[in-house]
C-alpha cells in the first residue's frame, strides 16, 4: 500500500511539473474560476458575490478534473509515457491516482483562496464544513472520472483537447453555479438542477448559509452526486483500457 502510494505521488508530480516549475501557470488558470467573481462583484455587489465564490470552487474542481483528459490522452498516444508504466510494475489504480493528485496540486490555490474569504465573511460550523468539502470530493472524483474516460477512449488530438473546453462551458458557466437557479424561468429549474455541477453549488451554498433547501433537496443533492460519480466510474472502467486490446 504504501508503495502505491508513493507511486501515485511521483506520478502526480511529474504531470503538474509543468505547473510547479512556472508557478504563474496556477495563477492563470485560478483567474478563469474567479474572473465571473470579480465581474459579479464589481456590477452586483459583495453580497452577490459571495454565492459567486462557491461557484468559484466548483468550478476550480469541474475544470481539473476534466483536463485530466489531456494528461491521459497525450500520456497514452504521444509521450508513450503509459506504456512504460505499463511495462513497470506501476498499477492503473496507482497512474489514476496520481494524475488526481495533480489536479488538487493545479486547483489548490483557487480552492482555498475561495474558502478562506468565505469562511472569513460566513463562519460555519465544523460539520458544516465537513459536509461542503465531501460534496467537492464528490464532484472532484467525478471530473476525474468523467476526463479519465475521455482522454483514454479517444483518438483524437482535437477531441482531447476541446471536449474538456466545451463540457467546462456547459457545465460551469450556464448553469446556476455561479448564479442563482431562481434566476432561470420556472420551467427551466429543474432541468438546470440536474447538472452535478448545479447540485453540489446549491449544496455549499446551502451549507454556507447563503441559499435555503427543503429536507428533500439536500437528500436529493447528495444522492444524486453521489449516484452520478459511481456512473461515471463505471463508464471509466468500461472504457478506459490500461492495455489496448
Amino acid at each position: 500500500m504504501q508503495n502505491k502510494l508513493r507511486e501515485a505521488w511521483y506520478i502526480g508530480l511529474f504531470d503538474s511539473l509543468p505547473l510547479l516549475r512556472d508557478p504563474m501557470l496556477l495563477v492563470v488558470v485560478s483567474l478563469f474560476s474567479f474572473l465571473p467573481v470579480f465581474f459579479i462583484f464589481v456590477f452586483a455587489g459583495g453580497d452577490t458575490a459571495l454565492p459567486a465564490l462557491v461557484g468559484a470552487i466548483v468550478l476550480s474542481l469541474a475544470f481539473v478534473g476534466l483536463f485530466i483528459a489531456q494528461s491521459v490522452y497525450f500520456n497514452k498516444h504521444w509521450f508513450r509515457f503509459q506504456d512504460m508504466l505499463v511495462a513497470s510494475p506501476v498499477s492503473p489504480v496507482s497512474y489514476a491516482i496520481g494524475l488526481s493528485i495533480s489536479t488538487l496540486l493545479v486547483s489548490s490555490p483557487a480552492v482555498v483562496l475561495s474558502f478562506a474569504v468565505l469562511l472569513i465573511a460566513r463562519p460555519i460550523g465544523a460539520l458544516e464544513f465537513v459536509a461542503v468539502i465531501g460534496i467537492s470530493l464528490v464532484l472532484w472524483i467525478a471530473m476525474v472520472f468523467i476526463g479519465y474516460a475521455i482522454g483514454a477512449s479517444t483518438k483524437n488530438t482535437r477531441r482531447a483537447n476541446s471536449l474538456p473546453q466545451v463540457l467546462g462551458i456547459v457545465l460551469g458557466f450556464l448553469p446556476p453555479v455561479y448564479y442563482s437557479a431562481d434566476l432561470l424561468p420556472p420551467l427551466l429549474q429543474p432541468f438546470a438542477l440536474l447538472v452535478p455541477t448545479a447540485q453540489a453549488a446549491q449544496l455549499s451554498k446551502y451549507y454556507f448559509g447563503l441559499l435555503s433547501l427543503s429536507g428533500f433537496e439536500i437528500a436529493f443533492g447528495w444522492a444524486y452526486l453521489i449516484a452520478f460519480a459511481v456512473i461515471m466510474g463505471l463508464i471509466t472502467i468500461k472504457k478506459a483500457h490500461w492495455v489496448d486490446p
